[in-house]
């Protein structure tokens, strides 16, 4: 979920932990599809993995000690070193790494822009060229991390962007059903006011909330993600109305007092509580954090859904995705060795043991979805086949924190019009035009694969 504390983000930068390499030997046989004993270094190897998620997907700490100990049982030369990242410390620690050209050799990626723009610094080595066609096209959502025709990061796990959780003893209490259309949501919102009670909790306050009401509601008036990257390139604007209208939904919801009072005050997390509490009706969560939600408030109480439709685009009313990613660092002396953990983390009973564990989605067509029990979860792997994709991640990051997380925190307060909101997002996106030639270049070579 990126709690992308969602996302004006601090440049912070953190203390490097180091990765070294040195030695030894293995017999025991790779899982299929793996790099074969042979092929690895005779000398021990120590790989460093920096790495992002146990705030979305509780439970991921755990699989991976796990995971880390069992590939050293394959591969006793081989360590690696886990190292945890904050939310608001995962970018710029990086940066400051692949300033320094040292760092992690395995390191966690959002995806698509947060993949690609690393790349096109060069930070990263394409995993494509150290991971298998055969094994890679199992991997769900790597097209939003390709190009030139390479992967550059490998999916780890999906992340449904985002649904909203409704409590059906709350929504009963004011005699409202769960909405289905923009019109019900916004019905629903007075009811519930009318009967005292928050319709939708959130926390803006950290900025990330901005992003993912972007994705949700923005992504319905746009056909293809080639839409968005042509905006941010100049052939289109973000005052066209399929680019703009959404700030009008935005202001909407505000309107139609759908959000709690204090949600500017709030972070995203201190916002979901409200709805753990009973305090609120709906929420929105990332999806491979929604098990947690749903076990803790009560799998009878609860139901998920899409963001209600509004828009007439080809994605309206679909729950969007994306897959959180794992990269091999430009400076690694190990590439292989980091690319066959890559693949192990995929191997069948590691990505069965990351469900059971996390309660998110592996991001592999290999994973057998019979093992989800939960029927919200049910729901959810239903709602991401074949769903939206996440917005956010095409364009650039300073366009989604100077522009998109600062005009939704102004819009939801009533300081800025949606026209206004609008405007500032297109001069944003021009200021970028004008002083970063080469990254608009990458993003219309990047529409062009879109289209």
């Amino acid at each position: 979920m990126r709690a992308k504390s969602m996302w004006g983000i601090a440049l912070l930068l953190g203390v490097l932990v180091l990765a070294a390499g040195c030695g030894g030997g293995d017999e025991a046989a790779a899982p299929e599809g793996t790099t074969t004993p042979t092929d690895f270094p005779t000398e021990p190897v120590k790989l460093v993995m920096w790495w992002w998620g146990e705030q979305e997907a509780a439970g991921a700490e755990k699989w991976l000690t796990e995971t880390i100990d069992l590939y050293r049982q394959k591969h006793p030369n081989v360590t690696i070193e886990p190292v945890l990242q904050t939310t608001d410390g995962l970018i710029p620690a990086f940066k400051a790494a692949a300033a320094a050209k040292k760092g992690p050799d395995l390191q966690y990626f959002w995806g698509a822009i947060w993949s690609l723009e690393d790349a096109w610094a060069g930070s990263t080595k394409p995993v494509s060229d150290y991971i298998p066609e055969s094994e890679l096209s199992n991997y769900l959502n790597a097209a939003e991390d390709t190009f030139d025709g390479k992967v550059w990061t490998a999916p780890w796990y999906v992340q449904p962007s985002f649904p909203v959780l409704y409590r059906n003893d709350v929504l009963e209490t004011a005699g409202v059903s769960p909405p289905e259309t923009w019109d019900d949501l916004l019905a629903a919102c007075d009811t519930l006011n009318a009967a005292g009670i928050t319709p939708l909790a959130g926390g803006i306050k950290d900025g990330w909330f901005g992003g993912w009401l972007y994705s949700m509601i923005g992504v319905q008036d746009v056909d293809s993600v080639s839409d968005v990257l042509e905006a941010v390139a100049g052939g289109q604007s973000f005052t066209d109305a399929k680019h703009a209208e959404w700030w009008k939904r935005l202001q909407e919801l505000r309107d139609h007092k759908c959000w709690n009072d204090d949600m500017n005050s709030l972070e995203l997390y201190q916002g979901q509580a409200l709805w753990t509490q009973g305090k609120a009706a709906m929420t929105v969560v990332a999806g491979s954090d929604a098990r947690k939600f749903i076990e803790e408030v009560g799998p009878d109480k609860v139901g998920v859904m899409a963001m209600p439709k509004w828009g007439s685009g080809e994605f309206a009313g679909q729950l969007g995705s994306t897959s959180q990613t794992i990269g091999i660092t430009e400076w690694t002396k190990y590439p292989e060795v980091a690319a066959d953990f890559i693949m192990f983390m995929h191997d069948a009973e590691r990505m069965q043991a990351w469900f059971e564990t996390t309660g998110a989605f592996p991001a592999d067509d290999r994973f057998d979805p019979a093992v989800i029990q939960l029927e919200q979860q049910q729901d959810l792997f239903e709602l991401v086949k074949g769903g939206a994709p996440y917005i956010e991640n095409f364009i650039p990051t300073q366009l989604d924190s100077e522009a998109i997380f600062a005009n939704a925190q102004l819009v939801l307060s009533g300081d800025k019009t949606p026209e206004e909101a609008a405007a500032a997002t297109e001069q944003v996106a021009e200021r970028i035009r004008r002083t970063q030639p080469d990254l608009i270049e990458n993003f219309r070579l990047w529409a062009e694969s879109y289209k």
